[in-house]
C-alpha cells in the first residue's frame, strides 16, 4: 500500500450547470442491462421523467420499451445521444418544436448539442448549482470549469458566488444570448468538430466495427471561418475533437495562413485518438490539450465500436509526454467530463488503466489535474497496485463549499 497528500483536483472540463440541472434525474450509469434501466425509470415520478448515464454499449432502449413508461428523457453517458419516447416528445414538441422534429437524425443533434442541452435543463435552474458545487467539493474538486454555459443565471452564480474556483465557457450561440455581465465573465467560446464514441459520431479516419466513420460537423473553411470569429470575440477557444479525423480537421484549420495567430488560446477538448504525427503539430501550434483520464476505459468498453489499433491509440499519454513533449500543467490538463466525477476514479484511470501507453505517474497527474497548493484542502490517498484501487479522503479546510 502506497499512501500519499496531493492537493484538490481542478477538473477543467465538465458541465457544472448541466449536471447541476440534472441533479434530480435517474443516474443509469450503474445499469448493465435494459431491464436494469427499465425498472430504476419505472421508479421515478414527476410529470416527466428525466434519465441519464445510459450506456449504450451496454444495451439497447428500444422505442416500444420507453412507450410503456410514461412521459420519459434519457441522455447517454456520452452527452450526445438521447432518447425521448412519444409520450414526452407529445409534451414537449409545443416548446421545442424543432428539438423533437429532429432529435432522430443525428448529425442535426451533433451541430446543435446546445440546444438539445437545453431541453433537458429546462425544467431546473441555477438554484441547484451550489448543490452540485458542495456534492464536487465532497468528492475532492474544488475548482472547475463548466464548458457549456446553460445560462445568463447560471454564469451569474458561478462568477458570483465561486470566483476563482470556476470559469465557464460557451457555445457561440449560447454567448451571444448572455447578457453583458454573462458575456464578460466567458473564458472563451467552445466549438464543435465532431461528436462522441458513445454515439458513434466521433470522427475517425479508419471505419468502427461494423462501419462508419463518424461525423466531421463541419468543412474545413468552415471550421476556420468559426475558429477565427470565435478568437475575435474572447481571444480564445476551445474545440472538441475525439477522432483522428477530426482532429486532422482542426490542426489543418489551426494551420492555415494566420489563423493560430489570431487565438489568444487554443485547447483541444478529449483528443482521445490523437497520433503521433498529429501530436507533433498540436505542440508546434502551441495548442492546450484537456483530456481525461477516465476516459482510458474506453478502450475497453467501447471494443464493440474500436478496433484493437484504436483501443491502443486512446488516451495516448506516454507518446504525449515522452515523445511529442507535452508537459502536465502546461500544455496538458485534465478534467472529467462528469463521467464519472471524484478523485477516485480519476486517480484510477490514470494510474491503472487498461494500456501501458495510457498510464500516467502520480506526479504528472498531480501537476494537470490538481490545484498548485494545499490552501483550499488536500487527498489523503492510499495506492493498491496489487487490486488496483485507489482510496481517497478528502480533507478541506473550507468547510462553507
Amino acid at each position: 500500500m502506497i499512501t500519499a497528500r496531493i492537493p484538490l483536483l481542478y477538473d477543467r472540463h465538465t458541465h457544472i450547470s448541466f449536471y447541476a440541472a440534472l441533479g434530480g434525474a435517474a443516474d443509469l450509469s450503474g445499469c448493465k442491462t435494459l431491464e436494469a434501466a427499465l425498472s430504476a425509470l419505472k421508479k421515478r415520478r414527476g410529470p416527466l421523467i428525466v434519465a441519464r448515464g445510459w450506456k449504450n454499449n451496454l444495451f439497447d432502449l428500444p422505442p416500444e420499451a420507453l412507450d410503456r413508461l410514461g412521459p420519459a428523457a434519457v441522455c447517454n453517458i456520452s452527452l450526445h445521444s438521447f432518447r425521448i419516447n412519444s409520450a414526452a416528445r407529445k409534451m414537449l414538441a409545443p416548446l421545442y418544436p424543432e428539438v423533437i422534429a429532429r432529435l432522430d437524425d443525428q448529425a442535426w443533434v451533433e451541430r446543435h448539442l446546445p440546444d438539445v442541452f437545453g431541453l433537458f435543463t429546462a425544467a431546473a435552474g441555477a438554484a441547484e448549482i451550489q448543490a452540485c458545487m458542495a456534492r464536487l467539493a465532497s468528492l475532492g474538486i474544488w475548482a472547475a470549469e463548466d464548458m457549456l454555459i446553460s445560462s445568463e443565471a447560471a454564469a451569474r452564480v458561478l462568477a458570483e458566488s465561486y470566483a476563482g474556483r470556476c470559469s465557464f465557457w460557451a457555445a457561440p450561440g449560447d454567448y451571444e444570448r448572455l447578457g453583458a455581465a454573462g458575456k464578460e465573465a466567458v473564458r472563451g467560446l467552445k466549438l464543435f468538430a465532431d461528436g462522441a464514441l458513445g454515439a458513434r459520431t466521433a470522427a475517425l479516419a479508419r471505419p468502427y466495427k461494423g462501419g462508419g466513420r463518424g461525423l466531421l460537423l463541419r468543412s474545413g473553411p468552415e471550421l476556420e471561418k468559426l475558429i477565427r470569429s470565435a478568437a475575435a470575440v474572447t481571444g480564445r477557444v476551445a474545440i472538441h475533437a475525439i477522432g483522428d479525423a477530426a482532429l486532422e480537421q482542426v490542426l489543418s484549420a489551426l494551420e492555415a495562413p494566420g489563423t493560430r495567430r489570431k487565438v489568444r488560446e487554443v485547447r483541444i477538448e478529449h483528443a482521445q485518438l490523437i497520433t503521433p504525427g498529429q501530436a507533433g503539430r498540436a505542440k508546434e501550434l502551441g495548442v492546450r490539450l484537456c483530456m481525461q483520464p477516465n476516459f482510458s476505459g474506453d478502450s475497453v468498453s467501447y471494443a464493440d465500436r474500436l478496433g484493437a489499433r484504436y483501443a491502443r491509440q486512446n488516451n495516448p499519454f506516454r507518446m504525449l509526454i515522452d515523445e511529442a513533449g507535452f508537459v502536465p500543467g502546461k500544455d496538458l490538463f485534465f478534467g472529467s467530463d462528469g463521467m464519472p466525477h471524484g478523485a477516485a476514479a480519476a486517480l484510477e484511470g490514470a494510474l491503472f488503466p487498461p494500456m501501458a501507453g495510457q498510464r500516467l505517474t502520480l506526479e504528472e497527474f498531480a501537476a494537470g489535474y490538481c490545484l498548485p497548493d494545499l490552501e483550499a484542502g488536500w487527498l489523503e490517498l492510499s495506492i493498491d497496485p496489487g487490486r488496483k484501487k485507489v482510496g481517497v479522503k478528502v480533507r478541506l479546510k473550507d468547510r462553507a463549499v
